[in-house]
């Protein structure tokens, strides 16, 4: 069984697909209906900064693809949907929550990847005394999709979190909890 999910793991972080997932993520954030906040769930915390890396890679592209676009079309209409989307991806914040371990800086250098931007988001207390929880926490904080693996996903609420972007095996009782922070109505 151990082996199993060892083989599973690997395969949900291959580059390639994780490629594919970001693009679905941005495709999928930008076109829903109600634009609430949302979390993506990632097997590990490496996999964690990777998707934060990659998903703002697409939101970059998606951004010059709109603008494009919003060139090209010729009804009104049209012009203000795209402007509308555009005005949305150019004011969403998107941050990396992960707990923290004493060698983390060397360890996620050896990947490829800088943990230290993304640390001091976390630790960081902004004008009004809040920190990265309470800006989530607030709907009206432009603060609105996170990257996680473990943390927030049992006994954190809020309310204003509409999608869950579920990219790792769970069960039980953490799978009810994942699924039950989004499993709501909010006004």
């Amino acid at each position: 069984l151990a082996n199993y999910y060892a083989q599973t793991n690997e395969v949900l972080k291959r580059d390639d697909r994780l490629d594919k997932v970001a693009r679905d993520i941005v495709h999928h954030l930008t076109n829903r209906g109600y634009l609430g906040k949302a979390m993506v769930v990632s097997v590990d915390k490496f996999t964690a900064v990777k998707m934060y890396d990659k998903v703002n890679h697409y939101w970059d592209e998606k951004q010059k693809e709109l603008m494009e676009k919003r060139s090209k079309v010729k009804s009104k209409e049209d012009k203000t949907k795209i402007k509308n989307q555009i005005e949305y991806m150019k004011n969403i914040q998107m941050a990396v929550v992960i707990s923290e371990d004493g060698d983390e800086g060397e360890r996620f250098k050896k990947e490829g990847l800088n943990i230290s931007e993304h640390r001091a988001r976390m630790k960081s207390i902004d004008e009004n005394g809040h920190d990265i929880e309470d800006n989530f926490k607030d709907p009206d904080h432009p603060l609105s999709l996170v990257f996680l693996c473990a943390m927030w996903l049992t006994g954190f609420d809020v309310p204003a979190v509409s999608t869950l972007y579920l990219d790792k095996p769970m069960k039980g009782h953490t799978l009810m909890q994942a699924i039950a922070r989004v499993n709501r109505v909010y006004p």
